[in-house]
């Protein structure tokens, strides 16, 4: 299975919404996709996509020892997983490095897919070595890294690309979000950053910048916005 993770070097960049941005336009061109929210401290993809527990969970169960497999919930054919389907939504997790490993392993690789061809995951903040092999023993894995203009978002996200390479993951490129507000009334583009030095950026690493997305409070990632990044991934996917 071929396996899209969607990370960042640190939170705050829009990572969440730009990975369920790419399920959900790719389930509406008619792929069959699986989305994994695999933030477990901070799993935001329920609410995004109008998904919502309210009794907190008494237990929590890491392991399924041959047990039940966990049930993919569907929306506009997209199928998702996620931690916070198993707790409330205001109720914390707090798990070390090797339990969330094993969470994540265990929501890539033993929820009922289906017939999925591909899994856009949506790591948290910052990339670590165990969590990419959790990720290859699963299938071809493939990044998209998710940056700000600020210098701090691209320095951070630099040490995530050199854990990336570290480990040979390949990174299919970068998205800048959040990268200017366009006036609806005049047009007119504002800056929301002091942009980082070219020579200080994830471009100048070599890595492919596939977007750059305005901010648009309260709306959904256009999808003439992420037209290049899809193209990218349906060109991964027929490899």
């Amino acid at each position: 299975m071929d396996i899209i993770a969607v990370g960042s070097g640190k939170g705050g960049v829009g990572k969440t919404s730009v990975a369920v941005a790419i399920g959900r336009e790719l389930a509406r061109a008619g792929r069959r996709i699986g989305l994994v929210d695999a933030d477990i401290s901070g799993p935001d993809v329920p609410r995004m996509l109008g998904l919502r527990r309210d009794v907190p969970a008494k237990t929590i169960t890491l392991a399924s020892w041959g047990g039940p497999k966990l049930e993919a919930m569907e929306v506009d054919g997209l199928k998702v997983a996620s931690a916070g389907f198993l707790m409330a939504g205001r109720q914390g997790l707090a798990l070390g490095s090797d339990l969330g490993d094993l969470m994540l392993g265990r929501l890539i690789r033993e929820t009922k897919w289906g017939d999925v061809e591909a899994l856009i995951v949506d790591l948290p903040p910052g990339i670590n070595f165990t969590q990419q092999g959790v990720l290859s023993g699963a299938g071809r894995v493939t990044t998209i890294l998710v940056v700000t203009p600020a210098e701090v978002s691209h320095l951070d996200t630099g040490r995530a690309l050199s854990t990336l390479r570290q480990v040979r993951t390949p990174v299919l490129g970068g998205v800048e979000n959040m990268a200017y507000f366009e006036c609806p009334c005049c047009g007119e583009r504002t800056e929301l950053h002091e942009p980082a030095p070219d020579d200080r950026t994830i471009w100048a690493d070599g890595v492919e910048r596939l977007a750059r997305l305005p901010f648009r409070p309260g709306a959904e990632i256009a999808a003439a916005d992420l037209a290049p990044v899809l193209a990218a991934v349906t060109a991964h996917l027929a490899l």
